[in-house]
């Protein structure tokens, strides 16, 4: 008996004995990122998934300019890793229920949905986003205004346009397109790559208004559709632009972009 307990606690020592990952103590979030990306590789799954776990919860504690890369490169990696390692697949989705009841109790409700949509995109889970805005549009009215922009290609690409004319202020949005417009054109100017960044602004110009636009026209709006064309057009001078936003007036409703 005493022979059997031994071999059984030597089988799981290994288990026991296995180091846990604990960050240094001036932890460069990018390079923990990197590690976090060659642990993976190396099939050194726990790992891989403590240091993605530490850098989505204080990457921002560190350098705040790692905004846009915790919630896109960063959770794609996560996402992979899940791929491989279950577990890792386990506390992606957690944290993304856990963003969701945030927006749900209306902590943080931008921040947080933020958040959901984009680990909703990493999961190639877009229902999951749609899903929230539903419930919120059912609950939490004052909520759902709050998050419709980051919530309406999520609705678009399920086509419904009816909830997305709820929450529709044309000259607010459009006013915020037209700024996001003036503002990257203008940093593009000094930019390493200014055609391709100028580029950028143009298709998301043409792609918001457009969306608007025809948002409108779906919810037979079409008056507003009409100044809001007649006030897109004076932006930019450019005949591509002016035949999607006719294209726009006539109904067509254009796939979000970026994805």
């Amino acid at each position: 008996m005493r022979v059997l307990l031994a071999l059984m606690l030597l089988a799981v020592a290994p288990v026991l004995c296995a180091a846990v990952w604990v960050p240094p103590p001036q932890p460069d979030p990018m390079v923990i990122l990197g590690q976090a990306q060659a642990d993976a590789a190396a099939k050194h799954y726990a790992d891989a998934l403590a240091k993605q776990v530490w850098f989505h919860e204080h990457a921002l504690d560190y350098a705040q300019g790692l905004y846009g890369v915790r919630l896109s490169y960063a959770l794609n990696a996560w996402a992979s890793l899940g791929q491989a390692y279950p577990p890792a697949l386990e506390k992606l989705r957690a944290e993304r229920d856990a963003a969701a009841d945030h927006v749900r109790q209306g902590d943080g409700a931008r921040g947080y949905f933020n958040e959901v949509v984009a680990i909703d995109r990493a999961l190639k889970d877009d229902a999951a986003t749609r899903g929230l805005f539903v419930w919120l549009d059912a609950n939490r009215n004052e909520v759902a205004s709050q998050v419709y922009d980051i919530a309406q290609p999520s609705l678009v690409r399920a086509k419904d346009y009816a909830l997305c004319g709820k929450y529709l202020q044309p000259q607010k949005a459009l006013q915020a397109i037209l700024d996001q417009y003036r503002t990257v054109t203008q940093l593009a100017a000094t930019a390493d790559r200014p055609d391709e960044m100028k580029a950028f602004a143009q298709k998301t110009l043409a792609n918001k208004t457009g969306l608007l636009i025809a948002l409108l026209v779906q919810n037979h709006r079409k008056d507003e559709a009409n100044a809001i064309a007649a006030q897109a057009v004076k932006e930019w001078d450019d005949a591509g632009y002016r035949q999607q936003l006719i294209e726009a007036l006539s109904g067509r409703v254009p796939e979000p972009w970026p994805l």
